[in-house]
């Protein structure tokens, strides 16, 4: 009798749990779905907020064309030259690094600043150089160190306007780690990665530190796959789940105005992406789990009481009548 009891309630859970489950699982396929689309769309909002944010800091604070344009800086001496660009430097030294001024050769005629060494380069044959001549117009690299913040060498034409010929050029080397506080402070909040990514697909800095650990490191593959897929299609920010080795990655991107950066948020998507919303599905389920299994038990008793008693007082009573 113990035997038949577990066994019915067994059956009664297994018909009502195997329809439950197989709707528990396309709940909570639907359920990560929203998931994935909610946390694309904050990725996106972020990425683009931290974007706009890098753009503004770099027209105020790594723009050199107010002294590279500028008629009294261009046709000034070397020592009035010399005494602006220090001025410059000590109004924020934890940016500005060096300043060097070239000939129209391309050749240091005047350097300054802390980090700043005696000998004078040539600069003639550079790329960077070479970008700006057939441009006409500033360009810019980023150079990584071992030891120090990665640093924007930034060269831009001495002359009033685009047309105009060049009198020289302008360099200044300009530290990036108060560029790279921001993806820091905004991506203590992010589930997966923050960072910077360079015109040649080097991560400038990362909220995770990777780029810390070891300057220069290539971005990944799925955020450089974003960046390409965005270019091509003119975009200026782009969100989307790839697969990488058979694990689902949820990647933002967005272009930084004026530059070939892009700032990125990668995220792995196997993991649950909303703790509240998993906890919330997962709770759901277990609860109808549970009140199947307490249902089965309750099927139980009621059986007991209306089909085993009722069939006994019937037996009773057909019992009464033959001996009557």
């Amino acid at each position: 009798m113990r035997n038949n009891k577990y066994k019915f309630m067994a059956v009664v859970a297994f018909m009502f749990l195997l329809p439950f489950l197989i709707l528990a699982r396309h709940f909570m396929t639907g359920n990560k779905e929203l998931e994935k689309k909610d946390a694309l769309t904050y990725m996106e909002m972020r990425t683009r907020i931290v974007a706009n944010i890098a753009a503004d800091l770099l027209r105020l604070n790594y723009d050199i064309s107010k002294f590279s344009s500028a008629e009294d800086f261009i046709s000034a001496s070397r020592e009035v030259r010399k005494k602006k660009l220090e001025s410059r430097i000590k109004e924020n030294p934890s940016i500005y690094s060096e300043f060097s001024v070239l000939d129209a050769s391309g050749r240091e005629v005047l350097k300054t600043g802390p980090a700043a060494s005696k000998d004078l380069n040539d600069y003639s044959r550079s790329e960077l150089l070479k970008a700006v001549v057939s441009e006409h117009s500033s360009s810019g690299a980023v150079e990584y160190s071992e030891y120090t913040p990665p640093a924007l060498v930034l060269v831009a034409p001495l002359a009033n306007g685009r047309g105009d010929k060049a009198k020289g050029f302008l360099l200044a080397r300009m530290s990036l780690a108060y560029i790279g506080e921001i993806v820091r402070v905004m991506g203590r909040n992010s589930p997966g990665n923050m960072g910077f990514v360079d015109a040649g697909g080097q991560v400038i800095s990362d909220s995770l530190g990777h780029s810390i650990i070891s300057p220069g490191i290539k971005a990944p593959a799925e955020v450089l796959g974003a960046v390409d897929a965005a270019s091509a299609k003119g975009l200026d920010d782009f969100k989307n789940e790839v697969s990488l080795k058979g694990r689902p990655y949820l990647v933002s991107v967005a272009n930084i105005s004026g530059t070939r950066w892009w700032v990125f948020e990668v995220v792995d998507a196997a993991g649950p992406l909303n703790y509240t919303a998993s906890f919330w599905a997962k709770r759901v389920i277990f609860i109808g789990i549970l009140l199947i299994l307490i249902f089965s038990f309750i099927s139980y008793e009621l059986a007991q009481i209306w089909l085993v008693s009722g069939h006994s007082n019937l037996d009773v009573k057909q019992s009464g009548n033959l001996e009557a």
